[in-house]
């Protein structure tokens, strides 16, 4: 059981917090009642018969007087009704205390339980607050991501489709191929969406079977890939580039001389990514929609990532280069 839940715990919470504070109560007395000649049992029987009404008294006005008075901005019912509850817990304890054997109980005893009882619970609230207000982002960047990831397969199955309806019309023959080639890629799109991290390597191996898809349908597209670094050892987000490569290879198709230069390189657990395409500066007739490069973005985000993302244009050439620093390392089984 983790710390966090621990404290979630009423139960064990307020266990650990009083066996704590009743420690230190016998450490501060613990000279002066063994110089009497008493026992331990003596000792923790007297510090436990002080002790414990005082707890109960400090929680009484925690849960029922704070809670539902000073919280819910009641300020006049609060104030009156903590001026009663701890003059009538004074005379108690002046009457509770001589009778127990434990001497007179001070006014400076008083103000030092409602002060420090007091700050303890609101130092409670505000971490119970916070671990509340976690657990909402958790869920919603859980939520946000998993819509982010559902976006992917129909905007690539969009563009495939696309495609395969081109081809069938200039060149039959070899959409049976590009289906099969394409059924593996969406095989991997499924699973790899099902998963918040997946091996480096299967996604370069992802990269290459798409680059493959559309040298199929695009014989002039020159590709140019180069992956360097230790690879099967580092977590990535699945499909993590197919955005940049989706708008490369979209772009580049409408020039005159289309190419992609892909550059991936990994060092200890740092990525740098760099996508170089042809296209046209003018003339184009491709609208796209931005949602590729939006999803990436909020991607890096939701996953909290340390990256740095920029795109440039250059002499009809598109570059996006896109740096990642401490990736996740993969657990091996």
């Amino acid at each position: 059981m983790t710390m966090l839940k621990i404290y979630q715990n009423f139960f064990l919470r307020n266990l650990i917090v009083h066996t704590f504070i009743f420690l230190v109560i016998l450490a501060c007395v613990y000279d002066e009642i063994r110089l009497d000649g008493h026992s331990w049992s003596y000792m923790i029987s007297k510090i436990t018969v002080g002790y414990f009404p005082c707890i109960v008294w400090i929680t009484i006005f925690n849960l029922f007087i704070i809670k539902p008075f000073l919280f819910k901005k009641k300020v006049k019912t609060f104030f009156t009704l903590f001026a009663i509850y701890w003059t009538c817990f004074y005379f108690f304890m002046n009457w509770f205390f001589p009778l127990m054997g434990l001497g007179n109980f001070k006014t400076l005893q008083i103000l030092s339980l409602i002060f420090n009882g007091m700050f303890f619970y609101f130092i409670h609230v505000a971490i119970t607050k916070k671990i509340m207000d976690t657990d909402k982002d958790i869920m919603n960047f859980k939520s946000e991501l998993l819509f982010l990831k559902q976006q992917l397969n129909p905007h690539f199955l969009l563009n495939a489709m696309n495609n395969l309806y081109g081809e069938s019309l200039a060149e039959p023959d070899k959409v049976p191929d590009r289906i099969l080639n394409l059924s593996d890629m969406l095989r991997y799109q499924i699973e790899a969406t099902k998963k918040d991290y997946v091996l480096l390597d299967e996604e370069i191996a992802f990269i290459k079977k798409y680059m493959e898809y559309y040298t199929f349908r695009n014989e002039r597209l020159a590709i140019t890939q180069k992956f360097e670094g230790n690879f099967d050892s580092i977590d990535i987000p699945p499909l993590f580039f197919l955005p940049l490569v989706e708008n490369a290879v979209k772009f580049s198709a409408e020039t005159a001389e289309p190419f992609i230069n892909i550059d991936l390189r990994v060092k200890c657990n740092s990525l740098s990514f760099i996508i170089k395409n042809s296209y046209l500066e003018s003339g184009s007739r491709i609208s796209g929609t931005g949602i590729g490069i939006e999803n990436l973005k909020r991607r890096l985000e939701v996953y909290g990532l340390k990256h740095e993302l920029n795109c440039k244009k250059e002499k009809n050439t598109f570059i996006v280069k896109l740096n990642i620093w401490h990736l996740p390392t993969a657990v091996l089984s």
